[in-house]
């Protein structure tokens, strides 16, 4: 008995550490992962720091207009070309985190966009870029160059982690985090896109439970985030005239 528990906490510790790896980095070179990226001045002590990164076989002018669209798809942005099966659990997610009044029956956000939206081609400091239904998480744009630098900020979302119920309670999560995107060029025709994140989080409590869930989290989204605007920006060519989804600009 005692070595079946033994071996079951191994087993557990063991995955665990395969996840944090994964969470920390995927496709970044030493490098990259070690060097000092523009944005990370937004949150300069975190608690946690993760690198992803990407080459696409496109032009930064060609990456950018995929990546500056991004947003919750039911404002009428790209979404995050995450074209995964774990789109529903993520709507499930908001539900029990959202208080009903603030819910919608709207289910086109886990559709994302392959096309360009000509409408939401321009971004500022300041900007605010919807990532779920009104009154629950966004991002605000702390940087911006482009074809070469887009910064995300939120101290939104973390509060959404825990359930509803607990809102305004001590037990309530808080924290705030940044999505860094960097496009550097290679070659001629070519790009390096690298995703950083950086976070922190409370209470105290929410700190020690947190990390296996984030780790989860950065094992999966960044890497179907950078694959789903390869795909779209390497595929562009003899892409139709995008229609217009009729929504306001941010």
């Amino acid at each position: 008995m005692k070595n079946k528990l033994g071996w079951s906490l191994l087993a557990v510790f063991g995955g665990y550490l395969i996840v944090r790896r994964l969470g920390q980095r995927s496709g970044a070179t030493d490098e990259e992962v070690d060097a000092a990226l523009p944005g990370d001045d937004v949150i300069p002590h975190p608690m946690v720091e993760t690198t992803h990164a990407i080459t696409i076989q496109a032009s930064p002018s060609e990456v950018w207009r995929w990546l500056v669209q991004t947003g919750y798809r039911g404002s009428g942005r790209a979404g995050w070309y995450t074209d995964s099966p774990i789109d529903p659990l993520v709507d499930i997610f908001f539900r029990m985190t959202t208080p009903a009044d603030r819910q919608t029956a709207d289910r086109s956000w886990m559709h994302s966009a392959d096309h360009i939206l000509p409408e939401f081609q321009q971004r500022a400091v300041g900007d605010v870029v919807p990532d779920g239904p009104p009154d629950t998480a966004y991002f605000t744009v702390r940087a911006v160059e482009p074809e070469r630098l887009l910064v995300l900020y939120s101290d939104t979302h973390i509060k959404l982690i825990t359930p509803a119920f607990l809102h305004g309670t001590r037990w309530a999560s808080y924290g705030e985090f940044t999505w860094n995107f960097v496009l550097q060029p290679v070659g001629e025709s070519s790009t390096r896109l690298i995703l950083r994140t950086r976070a922190r989080f409370g209470p105290a409590l929410f700190r020690r439970l947190d990390p296996p869930l984030l780790y989860l989290s950065e094992a999966i989204f960044p890497r179907q985030l950078l694959h789903g605007i390869k795909r779209r920006a390497e595929g562009q060519v003899g892409i139709s005239e995008p229609h217009s989804t009729g929504a306001a600009g941010s």
